[in-house]
């Protein structure tokens, strides 16, 4: 039986994963010599995305997107009171800078209640259920803008942005068809989360993961299940190099190896991070070794 402090313990759990705190950008581009522009577009729901534009010479874009709680910055995670993920920062500004020394274009943006964009409904996050109309809206985006409009795209996407970026190739295959290849950090199945933070809470875990559905359902009318992720991998009709922290404390390796397994297309790459268990140095790690990143979009675009 759970007890009830356990319950306090997956309410809690079930609060930050369904309304994240919004945190701090706190780096701009400017800090890396970086010109953009502050840019914005609204999802099919009506939600106003805020987002960087850096131009490039060039007509290739790479839009990327985030995991949560961070942000198109990233994640403060060196300040004290965020310090729950390894203590270390995520800072994106050297990918980005990354990127466009390679000659790309790059659109950053921030997922609903994330940064500097606006929330959805009851300050929610579906963690990827609901985002997928931002991935959606970031390529018509590029697609309406003037200056980019017959470029080439590719997608970069990590956690629940990949989530996202997977519920959308469910959703409108149609809309892929022209993207040029994927870069999927660190996708997540909702349920092995909840295993994951019940084993670290000492948590019985299927009594945990039965005990947590029915607080996250009152919450946001979402089921655990439906953020099992791991079948929609067959939707993927395009390029895909998925990247994953092999020893990840809050997701297991063997769930990535099966979407990669899953994915129905004969190019595609898998890259496991070692020597870690904090799953936020999947998130920064092409920031500090862009080399596989330029070399994927390189090689597609």
């Amino acid at each position: 039986m759970i007890n009830e402090q356990q319950t306090q313990m997956l309410t809690t759990l079930a609060h930050g994963l369904s309304i994240p705190p919004r945190l701090p950008v706190l780096r701009k581009p400017e800090e890396y010599g970086l010109e953009y522009e502050e840019i914005s577009f609204v999802t099919q729901d009506g939600i106003t995305i805020q987002g960087w534009f850096f131009p490039a010479d060039s007509n290739k874009v790479i839009i990327s997107n985030h995991f949560s709680p961070g942000n198109k910055y990233g994640f403060a995670g060196h300040l004290e009171w965020l310090d729950f993920a390894g203590g270390f920062e995520v800072n994106f500004l050297p990918r980005y800078k990354a990127l466009h020394e390679a000659g790309y274009n790059v659109l950053a943006y921030d997922l609903r209640g994330h940064g500097d964009s606006e929330s959805g409904e009851k300050n929610l996050s579906g963690v990827g259920y609901w985002e997928w109309q931002e991935v959606l809206a970031s390529i018509d985006y590029i697609k309406n803008r003037p200056d980019t409009v017959d470029h080439d795209i590719s997608l970069m996407s990590m956690c629940m942005g990949a989530n996202a970026t997977l519920n959308a190739m469910e959703k409108k295959p149609e809309a892929f068809k022209e993207i040029n290849c994927l870069l999927a950090v660190a996708p997540l199945k909702g349920r092995t989360t909840i295993e994951r933070n019940c084993e670290h809470m000492q948590i019985p875990v299927e009594e945990g993961v039965d005990a947590f559905g029915p607080i996250y359902n009152g919450l946001t009318g979402l089921r655990v299940e439906d953020h099992n992720i791991i079948p929609k991998a067959k939707n993927i009709n395009i390029p895909t190099f998925f990247v994953q922290v092999r020893d990840d404390m809050n997701s297991r390796w063997t769930d990535v190896q099966e979407m990669y397994d899953l994915t129905p297309v004969s190019d595609k790459k898998i890259y496991y991070i070692e020597g870690t268990p904090w799953r936020f140095k999947g998130y920064t790690y092409f920031s500090e070794n862009p080399e596989q990143m330029v070399e994927w979009f390189d090689a597609h675009m």
